[in-house]
């Protein structure tokens, strides 16, 4: 009988402890209207300027570092034939998650496409972005998609 209870005080300590997280991560969720929405309009206009120092800045440094700075310049050049932004026609939130880490850090990851237009047609962007409380906003995929760019 006394191995039961021991059992049944186990399961409920580790049942509280899996809800205590589930509260912890709820709490701490980005609000996408109010942290990935207001980036996106603010960065998008700046991205398209085509300034790689810039793009890199908003970017995290698994990013950054995942292409050498020879293929960064000749990705800048290919989409930078997209020409002058003109507009954001949409922003379509695709997925989300979050995930609270055991030391507490809460990170959530959200995936945008967003339907653009610029002085030469339309295109797409893809981004996957990341909010953390440290770190803000930061851009951890971008990928423009655009029949300009398969020529």
């Amino acid at each position: 009988m006394k191995v039961l209870k021991v059992l049944g005080i186990g399961i409920s300590s580790i049942f509280v402890f899996f809800i205590g997280i589930a509260i912890i991560t709820g709490l701490n969720k980005a609000d996408p209207d109010e942290t990935f929405i207001p980036f996106l309009e603010q960065q998008m206009p700046q991205v398209t300027n085509w300034d790689l120092d810039f793009i890199q800045s908003l970017m995290i440094e698994q990013a950054v570092s995942s292409a050498t700075p020879e293929q960064w310049q000749m990705y800048i050049e290919k989409i930078s034939t997209l020409g002058k932004l003109e507009h954001i026609e949409g922003i379509q939130l695709e997925n989300m998650n979050t995930r609270t880490s055991f030391t507490g850090n809460t990170t959530t990851t959200a995936v945008y496409l967003l339907s653009l237009q610029f002085s030469t047609g339309p295109a797409h962007a893809r981004l996957i972005l990341l909010y953390t409380e440290e770190g803000g906003v930061k851009i951890q995929h971008l990928k423009f998609l655009a029949d300009r760019l398969m020529q």
